[in-house]
């Protein structure tokens, strides 16, 4: 039997963590959960993450179907927050939550710290968030590899998941994220999405990434190559260049959001590159409101794609 590459890259993912005998290595604290009185069912609880060494703190949010159909699998969506905001904003958007007694998919949020951009920090930083255990002090920032071979892996493992239908998004950092995490693993995600994204293009001397990654690799100066590894641009181009797929996007952003001019920069480099980009600009700006009216679009859209590669893979 043949499987498609996202669901043979989630297998060894899963036997790496899991070890030979297949028994699941996760940690967790045991859930707190929680109805929504527009449905779904919220699960709170802390993961451990090996590679952090550290708790951190995840949501899982489950749509009424998930109960009302235990022999089914779901498809899932990745969120991520953006920089200073609460960890589980999706799981508190009301239009979310109504969206998906129409939409019935899994989405799932966990703590990205404050300014960590989802990525694996060469070193230790400080980018926990106030009022948590060492604050103050320098801790591991991995988040990539927590995703892909730690979260990922979990989620799986607690939840009937429908590997062949994931997507990811976020707002702001969490755009940046999610467009980072489709870059590395596009093979991995039957869509990918982000609210008012925050990009990195270092191409340009002033790029507001440099300052954004500065407590994460440190002065550009000193290692420019770490800026070029997650460079959206240069990312996009290589793989373009090897004729990668790369899965459909969606990008939204309010006309008075202080990213606009990155937003329309990356709407023209995908024009400009056949790239399978759905553009979106609405009255809003940097800010929940928007997000929280925006995410019914976000929902809409990997939908579409989840029932797509649904019915790919089961004619």
């Amino acid at each position: 039997m043949r499987f498609p590459a996202r669901i043979l890259l989630t297998m060894i993912l899963s036997t790496t963590l899991w070890g030979e005998d297949m028994k699941p290595a996760f940690k967790r604290s045991e859930a707190v959960t929680e109805r929504s009185d527009f449905g779904p069912r919220i699960d709170r609880f802390t993961l451990y993450s090996p590679s952090m060494k550290r708790d951190i703190k995840v949501v899982v949010v489950l749509p009424a179907a998930y109960f009302e159909n235990p022999a089914d699998t779901f498809p899932v969506l990745y969120t991520l927050h953006g920089h200073g905001a609460p960890y589980d904003t999706w799981a508190t958007m009301p239009n979310l939550l109504k969206q998906l007694n129409k939409t019935p998919f899994i989405y799932t949020c966990f703590d990205g710290d404050n300014g960590s951009f989802y990525i694996d920090a060469p070193t230790p930083v400080q980018t926990a968030r106030k009022n948590s255990p060492n604050e103050n002090d320098p801790q591991l920032s991995l988040f990539q590899t927590f995703f892909f071979d730690e979260f990922m892996p979990a989620i799986d493992h607690w939840y009937r998941i429908n590997p062949q239908a994931r997507g990811v998004t976020g707002f702001s950092m969490g755009g940046n994220g999610a467009l980072t995490y489709t870059l590395n693993h596009p093979e991995m995600f039957t869509a990918s999405s982000g609210l008012s994204t925050a990009f990195f293009d270092f191409s340009i001397p002033d790029s507001k990434g440099k300052k954004r990654l500065l407590k994460v690799l440190g002065p550009y100066e000193e290692h420019p190559e770490w800026y070029q590894a997650v460079d959206h641009y240069v990312k996009l181009q290589k793989l373009l260049d090897e004729g990668v797929q790369l899965p459909p996007m969606y990008q939204h952003i309010g006309s008075e959001d202080f990213l606009l001019k990155e937003n329309r920069k990356f709407k023209d480099f995908a024009k400009a590159k056949g790239l399978d980009l759905s553009y979106e600009e609405s009255p809003g700006e940097h800010n929940w409101k928007f997000w929280n009216a925006a995410s019914v679009g976000v929902a809409e859209f990997h939908w579409t794609y989840f029932q797509k590669a649904v019915a790919e893979t089961n004619p």
